[in-house]
């Protein structure tokens, strides 16, 4: 071959490798956020009590109140900055269910699953929730998320939605507060 065509195939494979290699970065770039694992123990109960009573992104149940349905949330830290000594940013992806015992069953009738940015306020060594904040729907979604999250939280976010491994639903904690045994999987509620 002459050295033109060498050239030209080298280059060939050089565009295709990096092609390749920039379109599987989002698996090692940007490195992952900062979390602090004593902070976001300390954090994640307190939100949690914060959306399960209807603080964010719950409403009222659509089940028959006879049945007493309530909402359950799990959530996953992706990252977490401390502002000053007294403001601690959370941001997270969150999924609740509204849940409710039908004899031996678990039912559910409505959830989201959606990143949420928690801001919440120390006050000696407790924590409070000052605000949840949460990405707008639609076209709005992507830039919201991109005011709410630092760089690296929105790569982290990204990476988990492409290797589906987000935040599962509440349904083993919604089994314990109802009686049910573990395991215990929610159906979908269908109204008489």
């Amino acid at each position: 071959m002459k050295a033109r065509t060498w050239s030209v195939l080298l280059a060939v494979l050089t565009l295709v490798g990096g092609g390749a290699v920039w379109r599987e970065s989002w698996r090692v770039w940007p490195p992952d956020p900062h979390v602090d694992r004593n902070l976001s123990d300390a954090a994640l109960p307190v939100i949690d009590r914060f959306l399960e009573a209807g603080g964010a992104v719950v409403w009222p149940s659509s089940m028959p109140g006879r049945m007493r349905p309530r909402w359950f949330c799990t959530e996953s830290v992706i990252e977490t900055v401390q502002r000053g000594a007294s403001q601690v940013r959370v941001s997270l992806e969150v999924a609740c269910n509204d849940y409710a015992r039908d004899g031996g069953r678990l039912v559910t009738h409505a959830g989201v699953r959606t990143p949420l940015l928690a801001t919440l306020d120390r006050k000696g060594a407790a924590l409070a929730v000052r605000d949840v904040a949460e990405p707008l729907d639609g076209a709005g979604f992507r830039p919201s998320l991109e005011r709410m999250f630092s760089g690296r939280a929105i790569a982290e976010y990204d990476r988990r939605q492409r290797r589906d491994s987000g935040v599962d639903a509440p349904d083993a904690e919604a089994a314990r507060a109802f009686g049910l045994p573990p395991g215990t999987g929610a159906q979908q509620f269908q109204a008489p």
